[in-house]
């Protein structure tokens, strides 16, 4: 039902990982080894933003980490005028990031319907800027406001941070938006390297070894044409 020859062909099939397991009739297994090395792709792509060119793929050393870019946005935040060097870049790298999903709004706290002026202009003025400050958000007069439904509901978005407004109950109601994001990371850059060389490399050695999976159509021909036989030859002996 097996064969144990080396294949040099499925082995050269291989190259593109999958394909010599289709040749060697085991579908399933060249699937998953094709979904392996696509995804440590993905990965790699993804992990090396902005790409630009084939070179931005091997590049490590301009992605900021986590704790560098959070410090560049409060230096901004706080002091706008002192701009800390390399904060600029570190806010561009941070806009990179993927939003996967956006969790409900929760709760901070509430402001007077003397901002829905304001709001309604899209205009984030000092008093409104102050009124946050006093509730322990920092927001430079770069915010943006946008008006999801004038007059009721509104969001002020900072960079890759998002607060919603709603008027209720006579006071304007502040909710954060919380958001799931992916950031471009050069570990996850190796671990992509890494996934994809093991996949090729396994999908290569599977090839070489030649075990070919059994053609389950051709069985079924040959059980058919076996039980035919043996009903002709009782015909025969009858």
């Amino acid at each position: 039902m097996s064969t144990a020859t080396r294949s040099y062909l499925a082995m050269l099939l291989s190259v593109i990982p999958g394909l010599g397991q289709l040749y060697l009739r085991k579908p399933l297994k060249g699937m998953i080894l094709f979904l392996g090395v696509l995804s440590a792709g993905a990965v790699i792509y993804i992990s090396s933003l902005p790409v630009n060119n084939w070179g931005d793929l091997v590049r490590f050393d301009e992605l900021e980490t986590w704790w560098e870019a959070r410090q560049a946005d409060k230096a901004v935040l706080t002091y706008p005028e002192k701009l800390a060097p390399g904060a600029t870049e570190a806010k561009e790298k941070q806009e990179h990031d993927y939003h996967l999903y956006t969790f409900d709004d929760d709760y901070l706290f509430y402001i007077g319907l003397k901002f829905q002026k304001d709001l309604d202009n899209r205009i984030f003025s000092e008093g409104l800027q102050r009124a946050f400050k006093d509730n322990g958000v920092l927001l430079s007069k770069d915010a943006v406001i946008l008006a999801n439904k004038t007059g009721s509901r509104w969001r002020i978005t900072h960079g890759n941070r998002a607060y919603a407004v709603r008027k209720l109950d006579g006071r304007l109601n502040i909710y954060a938006v919380k958001k799931l994001m992916y950031r471009p990371s050069w570990k996850f850059k190796i671990s992509g390297f890494i996934q994809g060389i093991i996949f090729w490399t396994y999908a290569i050695f599977d090839g070489w070894k030649g075990r070919r999976g059994f053609n389950r159509r051709a069985l079924k021909k040959k059980l058919k044409q076996a039980e035919q036989d043996t009903a002709d030859e009782s015909e025969q002996y009858q």
